[in-house]
C-alpha cells in the first residue's frame, strides 16, 4: 500500500490507495515476497525523528532499504546520514536536508526481490503570505457573505485561521462557517457582522503561525431591490477531487429579495439524495465515485433585473490513485521461449508505469522489449527467473503488483508452446462459463490448469477511525487460487444487541479500497468480505471496527413523537412539538410514513417522504391519499442550514379505517418458529403471523415466566411493535427454563395464544456441571439445593462476617490499653503506695474549685467504697472523720 502520512502528534495521517495482485499460474507462490506493511509517505520538520515501517511475508524474507535509488546498510552511508536500520523499521532520528527523499523497502527470498512503492520523505515548511491589498466586501442584509483567504504555499497543507471580533476562529461557530476551501462563510450577516476579517495560515507539523498582510472589512447595506448576482465564485472554474473522499461546491449569492439558489449537473436538477445535500447554498457530495465528474451548474435567482439568473459553472474531475493488475501470459516456459507479462492500470491522471526484475528497473534493449502495458522477455533463460514488478505512479498515489517466472530446460514438456513473440499456441480444455464483471474482463474458459477459489483477503485497515460517519476499508489479496479475482463481495453491518441489515458491495477484483459511508459515529461495525473468482466465491475475511464519535452536530434535535389523528376516510393529521435547533434556525420540517406489514408473506416498506418543505411555523400537517385498511407509522424530521436532524420517533400505529368503524380484535396468534438461548441471560425469538380477513394489527405481546411457577402473574410481557418478527428477552436467570407465548393486538383487542414454546437459558460460562450419570458421588438429599442466584449473597455475608471479626479482634487491644492507662493513672493521684497491694482505683474527675469530685479511692482493704468521699475544700472523710489529702489541692491546678 501506498499512502501519505505525517507523524503524529506534531502532524496528520491521509493514506492513499495500493493494489498488491500477485498471479503466477505454474508455480505456487508461497515463497514470493508479499508486503504486510510499507513505508508512508511522511512529512516531518527539520529536525524531528521519522520512522518508516516494513514488514513482508514469508517470515524468512530479507529487508533492505534504498534511499533515492542507491543501496542502504552495505557501505556505511546509512551511519553517516544518521540513519538507523533496525528489524521492521528504518529509523531518522533527526531529519535534515541530507535525509529527505524517496525511500524503498526491498523484501527478497529464495524466489527473488519485491520493491515497495516509493514512500516520500518531506520537510515541513509555511512559507509567507503574499502581499494583497485590503478588501472591501458589500453584502446585502440577511444574505451571505464570503470572506476569502488565499493561504500560502505549506507542507502539509496550512489549516485556516480567522480573527473575528476580536477572537480566532479554528472551526464554524455559530453563523460562522470555515469551509474547506479556506474561505469564511457568515450565514445571514447582519449589521452585527460588520467589521474587520484577518486570517492566518497554521502548520500542524512546525506548529508555525502566520498571519495575512491585510484586513477585509465587510459592510452590510440594506437595498430594497437587487437583482440576484454570484458573489463567490466571481468566475467558473475547474476542481479535481479525490475518490471516496468529499466534495464540496461553494456559490453564494446575494440579492435583494434573497435569492433563491439552485444546483444542475450536466443539465439536470439536483435534488437533496443520497450522498449529495445541500450546506447554505453550496452542494456537498459525499464519498465521491468516477460517476460524480461532470459540469456543475449553480443557479441564483430572485425575480429582480435582466436576465434575472446569475450561474456559475464548475468542471469537476474525479481522479484517483493507481490500481495495477499484471498477468504472466505464459505457463512453464522453457530456456529459450519469449515470455509477455501484462500490465492493466487504472489511474487518473493517467499513471507513469515502470518495470522491475528482482526490484531492479528495466530499460528497453534487445532482451526486453517494454511498454507501459506489456514487457516481454526475449530467449530467456535461468537468469531472468524470479519476480517481475509493474509499478504506477501519479501524484496521487503509487501502485505495485508482481508475477512470478520460473522458467526450465527445454527437455520438459510445456503446457504451452510459444511459436512465435507475438503468438501463443494453448492447449485445447473443456470450456468454463465466462463470468460477467464489469471491470475484469476475463474468460474462464481460457484459463487453464485447476483452479480453485481465492484465499480470503488481508484487510489492512485500523480496527478504529476518528472519522464518525465513514470508514476506509482498505485490503490485500492473497493467492488468487489460479484465476483473477473478478470481483470482491463486502458485507457489513451495524453491531450490537440488535443485529441490522447487511449492506452489500460488489467491488471491483482491480479494487483493494472501499468507503463505507453513512454510519453512526461512536458505533461498532463488522465486516465479512470475500473473493469471486471463475471457481466462485472464497472463504470470507471478518472484522470489527469502531467509529469515532466525530465533531459537536449542529443539526436541529430530533422532534418529539408525533400524534396522529383522523382527518378523513383517506388522510390524516401529523402533529409534533419541535425541539432545539442548536443555534441555526429551522428552515421546514419532514414528514415520512411507514406502511405496516400486513398479510402473511409481505414485509413492511421503507420509510418514505408523505411531505417535504413544511414552513417552520406549521407544527401540523394533513396526509392525504392513505389506503383504507392499511395501518401506517409517521415520524418527523427538522431541517436548517447544516442538514436534517435524526428522525423523531415514529408514531403508534394509526390504521386507516374509511368509516367510524372500529377494527375487529385479531382472532389467531402469532406462531413461533424459532428459539434460542444466545447465552445465559437471552432468548432471541422469531415468528410468523397470519391475518384472518386481513384484519391489521398494531404489535404483539410477548409472555415469558420459568416453567416451575404454576402462578399466572409471575408473567412479565414485552410489547414489540408490529412491523418486526424477532424479539431478543433479555435479564432472564441463567439455566432456568422458561414457558414463552405470544398475542397480537390492535385497538379491538388482543388475539388468542399462539404455540407455547419452553426453551432453557444457558449456563454461565464458569459453571461446571456434574450429571448423575457421570458424577462419583451420588446426590445428596434433605437440604437445601443452592441456586446460581445465590452466590452473590454468599459472597456479601462473608465479607461483612469478615469485617465484623476483623473489627473485634482490632478493637481487644484498644480495651486493654485504656484499662492499663485508668489503672496507672489512679495509682498516680491516690495515696503513697501502702505495704499491701491496692485495689483498681475508680474515679470521676472535674475541676475542684466550687465543684464537688465524687469517687472512691480505698485506702484500706477494710475500707468500703460507701465510706470514702471527697469534701468540697480536698479534705477526705472516712467513716465520717476528715482527713487531708496531701497533693490534691496541686492536681486541681492542673484543670
Amino acid at each position: 500500500m501506498s499512502s501519505s502520512v505525517t507523524n503524529d502528534p506534531q502532524g496528520k495521517i491521509t493514506n492513499t490507495s495500493v493494489s498488491y495482485v500477485t498471479f503466477s499460474y505454474s508455480l505456487p507462490d508461497a515463497d514470493v515476497p508479499v508486503f504486510m506493511e510499507e513505508p508512508l509517505s511522511v512529512v516531518q520538520k527539520l529536525g524531528g525523528s521519522v520512522t518508516l515501517r516494513c514488514s513482508a511475508r514469508p517470515a524468512q524474507a530479507q529487508i533492505s532499504w534504498r534511499l533515492n535509488g542507491r543501496e542502504l546498510g552495505g557501505g556505511g552511508e546509512e551511519a553517516e546520514l544518521g540513519l538507523l536500520l533496525q528489524p521492521g523499521a528504518l529509523i531518522i532520528p533527526s531529519l535534515s536536508n541530507s535525509t529527505v527523499g524517496r525511500y524503498q523497502c526491498i523484501a527478497s527470498t529464495s524466489a527473488g526481490a519485491r520493491a515497495s512503492v516509493p514512500a516520500n520523505v518531506t520537510a515541513a515548511k509555511l512559507r509567507d503570505f503574499e502581499p494583497d491589498d485590503q478588501q472591501e466586501i458589500e453584502v446585502d442584509e440577511g444574505n451571505t457573505a464570503v470572506i476569502e483567504c488565499h493561504l500560502p504555499e505549506s507542507q502539509p497543507k496550512a489549516q485556516v485561521r480567522y480573527s473575528v471580533k476580536q477572537e480566532w476562529l479554528e472551526t464554524s461557530k455559530g453563523n460562522y462557517l470555515i469551509m474547506p476551501s479556506g474561505n469564511l462563510q457568515i450565514a445571514n450577516a447582519t449589521q452585527e457582522d460588520e467589521g474587520p476579517y484577518k486570517c492566518a495560515a497554521y502548520n500542524p507539523v512546525t506548529q508555525e503561525v502566520k498571519t495575512s498582510s491585510s484586513t477585509d472589512r465587510l459592510r452590510i447595506r440594506r437595498s430594497t431591490s437587487e437583482a440576484a448576482r454570484i458573489i463567490y465564485p466571481p468566475a467558473s472554474r475547474s476542481m479535481t477531487v479525490r475518490k471516496g473522499h468529499r466534495l464540496v461546491l461553494e456559490c453564494v449569492a446575494s440579492g435583494t429579495p434573497t435569492p433563491q439558489v439552485t444546483w444542475a449537473k450536466n443539465g439536470r436538477n439536483l435534488q437533496p439524495q443520497n450522498n449529495t445535500r445541500f450546506l447554505l447554498s453550496n452542494l456537498l457530495i459525499d464519498a465521491v465515485g468516477e460517476s460524480d465528474s461532470g459540469t456543475y451548474a449553480c443557479h441564483a435567482h430572485n425575480g429582480m433585473g435582466s436576465p434575472g439568473t446569475a450561474t456559475v459553472l464548475y468542471d469537476v474531475q474525479v481522479i484517483e490513485a493507481p490500481k495495477v493488475r499484471v498477468e504472466l501470459q505464459q505457463q512453464d516456459p522453457v530456456w529459450g521461449d519469449t515470455v509477455k507479462f501484462t500490465c492493466q492500470v487504472q489511474g487518473n491522471p493517467t499513471p507513469t508505469v515502470m518495470w522491475l526484475h528482482n526490484a531492479q528497473p528495466l530499460s528497453p534493449s534487445s532482451h526486453h522489449r517494454v511498454s507501459s502495458q506489456t514487457l516481454r522477455v526475449l530467449n530467456v533463460g535461468p537468469q531472468d527467473d524470479g519476480v517481475y514488478q509493474c509499478m504506477a505512479e501519479n501524484w496521487v498515489g503509487g501502485a505495485q503488483a508482481a508475477a512470478r517466472l520460473l522458467t526450465g530446460p527445454s527437455g520438459r514438456l510445456p503446457l504451452i508452446r510459444p511459436m512465435s513473440p507475438d503468438k501463443v499456441l494453448r492447449e485445447l480444455i473443456p470450456a468454463r462459463p465466462v463470468v460477467p464483471s464489469a471491470d475484469v474482463l476475463v474468460d474462464c474458459s481460457e484459463i487453464l490448469g485447476k483452479i480453485s477459489p481465492a484465499e480470503a483477503p488481508v484487510i489492512l485497515s485500523q480496527p478504529r477511525t476518528g472519522t464518525a460517519d465513514y470508514y476506509e476499508l482498505i485490503w490485500e489479496p492473497r493467492h488468487d487460487g489460479g484465476a483473477p479475482v473478478l470481483e470482491y463481495i463486502i458485507k457489513y453491518r451495524k453491531a450490537g444487541d440488535s443485529l441490522g441489515e447487511w449492506t452489500i458491495k460488489n467491488i471491483s477484483g482491480f479494487e483493494n479500497k472501499l468507503t463505507l459511508a453513512r454510519l453512526q459515529p461512536a458505533s461498532l461495525y463488522e465486516v465479512e468480505m470475500a473473493a469471486k473468482n471463475c471457481a466462485g466465491l472464497g472463504q470470507p475475511a471478518m472484522m470489527t471496527f469502531r467509529t469515532g464519535k466525530g465533531k459537536l452536530n449542529k443539526s436541529p434535535e430530533a422532534p418529539d413523537r408525533p400524534t396522529v389523528t383522523t382527518a378523513s376516510e383517506t388522510s390524516a393529521y401529523v402533529t409534533w412539538i419541535p425541539r432545539g435547533n442548536r443555534g441555526f434556525p429551522i428552515q421546514c420540517f419532514r414528514v415520512e410514513y411507514k406502511k405496516l406489514r400486513k398479510e402473511g408473506g409481505g414485509g413492511g416498506s421503507e420509510w418514505e417522504v408523505a411531505e417535504d418543505n413544511i414552513a417552520p411555523s406549521r407544527l401540523s400537517v394533513q396526509i392525504k391519499g392513505l389506503d383504507k385498511g392499511t395501518s401506517y407509522k409517521f415520524r418527523v424530521l427538522a431541517v436548517n442550514v447544516l442538514g436534517a436532524s435524526p428522525p423523531s420517533a415514529p408514531s403508534k400505529a394509526y390504521t386507516v379505517m374509511g368509516s367510524s368503524q372500529t377494527n375487529l380484535r385479531p382472532v389467531d396468534g402469532p406462531y413461533i418458529t424459532y428459539a434460542e438461548a444466545i447465552n445465559e441471560t437471552t432468548i432471541i425469538l422469531k415468528w410468523t403471523y397470519s391475518p384472518v380477513n386481513n384484519t391489521p394489527i398494531y404489535g404483539f405481546y410477548i409472555y415469558y415466566r420459568p416453567t416451575d411457577s404454576d402462578n399466572d402473574s409471575d408473567y412479565k410481557r414485552d410489547v414489540v411493535d408490529g412491523d418486526r418478527y424477532w424479539h431478543a428477552i433479555t435479564g432472564l436467570q441463567p439455566e432456568t427454563a422458561y414457558d414463552i407465548k405470544m398475542q397480537c393486538y390492535n385497538e379491538g383487542g388482543v388475539s388468542e395464544y399462539g404455540n407455547v414454546v419452553i426453551l432453557e437459558t444457558k449456563a454461565r460460562p464458569n459453571q461446571k456441571h456434574t450429571t448423575p450419570e457421570t458424577s462419583s458421588h451420588p446426590p445428596e438429599t434433605g437440604g437445601p439445593v443452592p441456586r446460581p442466584s445465590d452466590l452473590p449473597y454468599l459472597i456479601v455475608g462473608v465479607v461483612v462476617l469478615g469485617a465484623l471479626v476483623f473489627i473485634i479482634v482490632a478493637f481487644i487491644p484498644f480495651c486493654l490499653w485504656r484499662a492499663w492507662a485508668k489503672q496507672k493513672q489512679t495509682s498516680d493521684m491516690c495515696f503513697p503506695p501502702v505495704a499491701t497491694p491496692l485495689p483498681s482505683c475508680q474515679y470521676t474527675m472535674v475541676p475542684l474549685q466550687g465543684m464537688a469530685l465524687v469517687g472512691h479511692c480505698p485506702l484500706d482493704s477494710r475500707l468500703t467504697p460507701g465510706h470514702a468521699v471527697y469534701a468540697p475544700k480536698g479534705e477526705y472523710t472516712a467513716n465520717g472523720k476528715h482527713h487531708c489529702l496531701p497533693g490534691l489541692h496541686q492536681v486541681s491546678m492542673m484543670f
